[in-house]
């Protein structure tokens, strides 16, 4: 009975200890940069009180990539280059890619897994940057609620939603007006016919050689004819146009840490997440040259969020 005892108190005892034993997280991140360097602390910070340790190794960190990512129970990359270097190495390990746009990653799973489904059922993880354009149709209809005709812009990647987005338009109580923009044209013979008709202008993300292509133009066009524009990022909306709502570091964070703590009832279940989270910035100065009326910041967040 004594030995019977002792044998139980020791099977709990290791029990006990391989229960508590924290789980490895390493972030493999593709530069040092501040926005990097914030989807990792707040990461961190959100699963403060959980039994996790952590490790950051840059994506060009050779030597302690191999070290890093052997000793791993879970491996989140930040940024599309992190991604490119673990995806290829075709890992069983827990992976989950943030800071990277839909298309970006879209490609990456094809190169490197076939496609997005394989890439899924590998248990690979994505969490898009890119917000729904529903969001910002919606808030395009908030800060111009006389508006009736919405143009968008999309790029090749997008080629496949103009009636999903034809739709959302609708229902936000306005017409629709889509250009199709590929890296073969120009961009202001394809973008003002379709701005130049518009109350409100809405350009899709895409491939960052379509971003870059035609973002000089629209925002050229939009101060021209006095048409507000609806971006994705702090860079457009520095750049000139009204409003951006978009994926912060803190956002893919905290989103990031929600996946974290998922994987504990789903171990080794990939897929895509569009962004749980947001952020909305405003032009101040585009607003009084447009004569656009800006209620706080919190009116539309909480809006939105009720959608």
């Amino acid at each position: 009975m004594v030995v019977l005892l002792l044998l139980f108190g020791v099977c709990n005892l290791a029990f006990s200890q391989s229960a508590t034993v924290p789980d490895q997280v390493t972030f493999i991140v593709s530069r040092t940069s501040e926005a990097y360097s914030k989807v990792v602390a707040m990461t961190k910070a959100e699963l403060s009180t959980g039994n996790y340790n952590f490790s950051t190794v840059r994506q060009d960190a050779n030597n302690e990539i191999d070290k890093a990512i052997a000793s791993a129970d879970i491996i989140v990359t930040v940024g599309a280059g992190a991604a490119a270097e673990i995806m290829g190495r075709n890992l069983k390990t827990r992976l989950i890619t943030s800071l990277i746009t839909d298309s970006a990653f879209t490609s990456l799973a094809k190169k490197y897994y076939g496609s997005t489904n394989a890439a899924f059922a590998a248990g690979v993880s994505v969490i898009c940057l890119d917000q729904p354009v529903k969001r910002s149709i919606r808030l395009a209809k908030m800060l111009i609620p006389e508006a009736t005709d919405a143009g968008l812009m999309l790029g090749p990647s997008s080629y496949g939603k103009v009636e999903e987005f034809s739709s959302q338009i609708n229902e936000a109580g306005m017409a629709s007006t889509m250009v199709k923009f590929s890296a073969a044209e120009n961009p202001i013979l394809a973008i003002e016919p379709v701005l130049k008709k518009s109350d409100v202008f809405i350009p899709v993300p895409d491939s960052r050689l379509i971003n870059i292509a035609t973002a000089k133009w629209i925002l050229q066009l939009s101060y021209r004819y006095r048409v507000p524009v609806i971006a994705y990022s702090m860079a457009y909306l520095n750049g000139g146009a009204l409003a951006a709502i978009y994926s912060s570091p803190e956002n893919v964070g905290r989103q990031t840490a929600d996946l974290i703590r998922r994987g504990k009832l789903f171990p080794n279940v990939g897929g895509r997440h569009i962004p749980a989270y947001f952020s909305i910035e405003f032009n101040s100065s585009v607003a009084a040259y447009l004569d656009v009326d800006l209620k706080p910041k919190q009116f539309y967040l909480d809006r939105l969020k009720a959608e």
